[in-house]
């Protein structure tokens, strides 16, 4: 498939008639496939990818603006504020396909316009330049014969969205969707189902059993249940869109709540709950500190003075109790005399022991020199003794310890005043908190109602199982009781055999195809990753579709431990590998190509993507994203290059030849002449 023109006509920002040729082109020995659209965020880049998908699906098309309106209010708004809705608006493609060995030439146009306050659109078809009508009528069947919705959501699409395909671990029902039509092996399904068909009602060909009212009843059940469940997911996928928007709204008020010092301002309750305390605390300290230096602590100021007194308490001490002890020796010494004298002595004996005893007296009395100032009682002497031995010290501890507490409290209060001092006044972040508030509710409430959705289709989906295996039982057994002829029999075992081989041949075959897909995968992966061991294989569950990460070891790589960047990088590899195996070679559209990226991965997507991403690659751009650098590089594969003027005046686009910078890299004006 090759998309050959793309017309717009009051679509948009797109008033009046823009023709874009979107035909890749031949530069010297190859082809060049990129044609690159470049403009300013909200100029008009995606309304490009809405056109394409519009003029193919319809009502189907998943347009970035339609979020949950309908769709008859989407083309309204759709249709350029300058021109009168009676005039309406139109989206015309132009593509090439080639089917069995022929090529042709499809335009589909899709035109609306309000007639008497009714919107009124038709579909117009035209095959090799030839009108059909029905191709016209017919269309929307047709369009999935050539390019089934399903891939055409993995070829056409949004880069920061498709991410999913690394995050979303239910990516994988979609992801099998995409590759059984891209693999071909939907025909095989396609083939089982009808088979099926054929087995229900060659049973109902028989006797009107009471299994074969009860099977044509489940059927009826079965019916009802695919239409709730179609129902169900219809209304999950129309809340994604608004669950995005709201998902965006408070990422966009958290980092405005942010930088206006929201953090601060949450945090002010419990700052000023922690500067009462701190106030508090200081408080205690300092009363702590004043009765402290109210006791014996100032006594530490002259604690040599002290320990003077202390020696010369003792000294004192020793020359009282000296006095007390020769006091009593002279009165026992006196008894002694008088005893000796008594009983009659010699006059010499009893002068030499008088000597004795005045000489013993008088070494005792050896400080009686000591002049005895102080004279303090029991109490103080013990007082003086507790001051110099430990009481000072354990004052002086205590205060320590009291004034490390104050230093500490008042450096933490400093910090909270100026936090305090840094928050932002109420009024100020009122609104943007409210907002902020206001889209979390939005968006939990989203998540919550998918969440809700989830298990409410999980439910029908179990009830469906149990009713199609029940049903499919009875058909088996109506089926068997019918097998009376030859002929009935022999088609009854074709039929089961055909579902049971073809069953075969699709686990077979889809095992075969998933490895050489995964291998795509894996090598593209590689082929684009900066780091270059973090993945070795890519490996595809054949029956589940899941995709799981291994590294060189053989372990498991969760892919949380990707990067935004590396997760946007595998989810395009993984497109890639299903482009390269697929039997329908389909052009690839690709918006916001690199926003989440960093230079390195830049680097390899312009080198090694690009060019080699499709027959035909579209590019949606900003000058941010692919800019005069890449822009050069890329030169050698452009096709075509527009440049998408939006004029913020008039509210309106004009598509021109050329990109940002001319071929010499010099910047061209932004302004349209009107």
């Amino acid at each position: 498939m090759i998309l050959q023109q793309l017309t717009l006509r009051n679509f948009g920002l797109y008033c009046g008639e823009n023709i874009l040729d979107l035909s890749p082109a031949r530069k010297r020995s190859r082809v060049a496939p990129i044609i690159l659209f470049g403009g300013v965020n909200g100029g008009g880049k995606t309304t490009i990818l809405d056109a394409i998908q519009l003029a193919l699906y319809g009502n189907r098309a998943r347009c970035s603006k339609r979020g949950d309106k309908s769709y008859d209010e989407f083309l309204r708004e759709s249709i350029h504020h300058g021109v009168e809705v009676g005039e309406g608006a139109a989206v015309q493609l132009a593509f090439r396909f080639a089917a069995e060995g022929e090529e042709h030439l499809y335009e589909v146009s899709r035109s609306w316009s309000v007639v008497k306050d009714r919107l009124r659109e038709s579909v117009e078809v035209s095959k090799d330049g030839e009108p059909d009508g029905w191709l016209s009528d017919n269309w929307n069947q047709v369009v999935e014969e050539l390019i089934p919705f399903g891939i055409a959501q993995l070829c056409f699409f949004d880069a920061e969205k498709i991410r999913f395909l690394a995050e979303d671990e239910t990516s994988s029902e979609a992801l099998g969707v995409a590759i059984k039509s891209l693999l071909g092996l939907d025909l095989a399904e396609r083939l089982i189902a009808d088979a099926a068909s054929l087995e229900s009602r060659h049973a109902r060909r028989g006797r009107k059993s009471p299994d074969l009212q009860e099977a044509e009843r489940l059927d009826g059940d079965l019916a009802k249940k695919q239409g709730e469940i179609e129902v169900l997911h219809q209304e999950k996928a129309a809340l994604e869109n608004p669950r995005q928007l709201a998902e965006r709204r408070v990422k966009t008020a958290e980092e405005q709540f942010a930088k206006m010092g929201g953090k601060l301002w949450a945090q002010r309750e419990e700052q000023l709950r922690r500067r009462g305390e701190l106030d508090f605390l200081v408080s205690q300290c300092e009363e702590n500190l004043t009765a402290i230096s109210a006791s014996e602590l100032p006594l530490a100021l002259v604690s040599d003075l002290l320990k003077d007194v202390s020696a010369q308490v003792l000294t004192e001490g020793a020359v009282i109790n000296g006095e007390i002890v020769v006091k009593l020796l002279c009165d026992r010494d006196n008894s002694v005399l008088k005893l000796l004298k008594r009983e009659k002595v010699k006059t010499e004996t009893l002068q030499q022991i008088r000597s004795f005893l005045e000489e013993d007296r008088s070494k005792r009395l050896s400080n009686s020199g000591t002049e005895k100032r102080l004279r303090l009682s029991d109490g103080a002497c013990h007082l003086l003794d507790h001051l110099v031995s430990r009481g000072l010290s354990e004052r002086f501890e205590a205060a320590s310890q009291q004034l490390k507490e104050l230093d500490k409290g008042r450096r933490a209060l400093e910090q909270v005043q100026r936090s305090l001092a840094a928050t932002p006044d109420e009024e100020s972040i009122r609104g943007i908190a409210e907002e902020l508030k206001t889209a979390a509710g939005e968006f939990a409430g989203f998540n919550q109602h998918i969440d809700r959705m989830e298990k409410q289709l999980a439910g029908l989906r179990s009830e469906h199982a149990e009713i199609e295996k029940l049903a499919k039982r009875l058909r088996r057994k109506v089926v068997d009781e019918q097998i009376h002829t030859e002929e009935e029999g022999r088609i009854a075992k074709l039929l089961q055999r055909t579902q049971e081989t073809m069953k075969q041949f699709l686990r077979l075959s889809t095992s075969r195809k998933i490895d050489r897909l995964s291998e795509l995968v894996s090598n593209s992966f590689r082929f684009l990753l900066r780091k270059k061991t973090l993945v070795h294989n890519v490996l595809i569950d054949p029956e589940t579709f899941a995709i799981t990460l291994v590294d060189h070891d053989g372990r498991r790589v969760p892919k949380e431990r990707l990067s935004e960047g590396e997760k946007q990088i595998f989810a395009i590899s993984v497109l890639w590998g299903l482009s390269q195996a697929s039997a329908r070679p389909l052009p690839s559209i690709i918006d916001t190509p690199m926003a989440r990226l960093d230079v390195g991965h830049r680097d390899q997507l312009v080198e090694l993507y690009f060019p080699r991403a499709s027959h035909q690659v579209i590019i949606l751009s900003t000058d941010t994203e692919i800019e005069l650098n890449y822009f050069q590089k890329l030169q050698p594969h452009i096709a075509h290059a527009y440049h998408l003027n939006y004029d913020e005046a008039t509210r309106r686009t004009v598509a021109s030849e050329g990109y940002f910078w001319d071929t010499d890299g010099v910047r061209k004006a932004e302004e349209i002449a009107v």
